[in-house]
């Protein structure tokens, strides 16, 4: 780290620690909020999803999946090794928990290190029951599921765009089934899932602090900041903008693309891998821009039917 960012650094950290102490009352407001949020939004879509795909991936019980249908969608996506079950998990369970999967099972020697890159550029899917549990204030039921089918189709299309981005080397699917007690699995798995949901009320809470400051000193779109920055607290004031519905709906499918900073942080925890990360953000440029693209080109063609 040379000199000059060695300074930038510390004119930061002394500049928010200035600015802390001028807006201190945003502090309590911004905990209290995130905490509720988490309690009654968070938690409750996470929790036994995160307890779910830990007792799947530590038993592998979809082996069987990736018999049948990986030797196809690794042709589809030019990956190798058990990625059918690691797809369908990702889109049931949602981001960071793909993350964690896919990690794991490259821990495990079940994917090579090209196929976990390729997987973290077209495995983020917020969790549908969190989208619906958080739009539903803002959206009717058919916009909502309108939502989420783009959001997980721009995965789909990113991952066929990708394909040709490295050559993979051949892995085999394995087979092996773990046959640890289900009962000693799950008291881990519990933990595991607390743990995790410990470091997602963190996130949700300090990037609640940043946004709330920053929409105090400057004069920027409040659902933006508060979007980019934290995907909860954007999608959760939706409702607020009174913008046209499509417009409120492309912005609603942004933001979920790129999942937020608090997402990107949470993910880069549990991998811990700069390089997989890398292949991550790029992904959720690239699904940004495809889910926007064409649900706005569905808009304009289902006008003219």
């Amino acid at each position: 780290m040379n000199s000059l960012k060695k300074i930038f650094i510390i004119f930061l950290l002394f500049f928010s620690i200035v600015l802390l102490f001028k807006y201190n009352y945003l502090l309590q407001s911004s905990v209290l909020t995130s905490l509720n949020l988490w309690i009654n939004k968070v938690f409750p879509s996470l929790f036994i999803m995160f307890i779910i795909n830990d007792i799947i991936v530590n038993t592998n019980i979809l082996n069987f999946l990736d018999n049948i249908f990986s030797p196809l969608f690794n042709k589809i996506f030019n990956t190798s090794g058990n990625t059918f079950s690691l797809f369908i998990l990702s889109t049931i369970s949602g981001s960071p928990t793909n993350a964690y999967i896919i990690n794991e099972s490259l821990k495990n020697k079940n994917i090579t290190n090209k196929t976990a890159q390729k997987l973290m550029t077209y495995t983020y899917f917020s969790n549908p029951l969190f989208l619906y549990n958080i739009l539903k204030s803002s959206f009717n039921n058919f916009i909502i599921f309108k939502i989420i089918f783009f959001h997980y189709f721009a995965n789909i299309i990113t991952g066929i765009i990708l394909r040709f981005n490295g050559k993979d080397d051949p892995i085999k699917i394995n087979n092996s089934i773990n046959n640890q007690n289900i009962l000693l699995i799950i008291p881990k798995s519990i933990s595991k899932s607390i743990n995790t949901l410990l470091m997602i009320l963190g996130c949700i809470t300090f990037y609640m602090i940043i946004s709330n400051i920053l929409i105090k000193i400057t004069s920027l779109n409040p659902v933006l900041i508060k979007g980019i920055l934290e995907i909860t607290q954007g999608l959760h004031l939706l409702n607020t903008l009174k913008y046209k519905s499509i417009l409120k709906e492309i912005i609603a499918i942004a933001l979920i693309s790129f999942g937020g900073l608090s997402i990107h942080t949470q993910v880069l925890a549990l991998i811990n891998d700069k390089n997989l990360y890398k292949c991550y953000f790029k992904g959720r440029i690239y699904q940004m821009l495809i889910s926007t693209s064409t649900y706005l080109f569905f808009y304009i063609i289902t006008l003219h039917i």
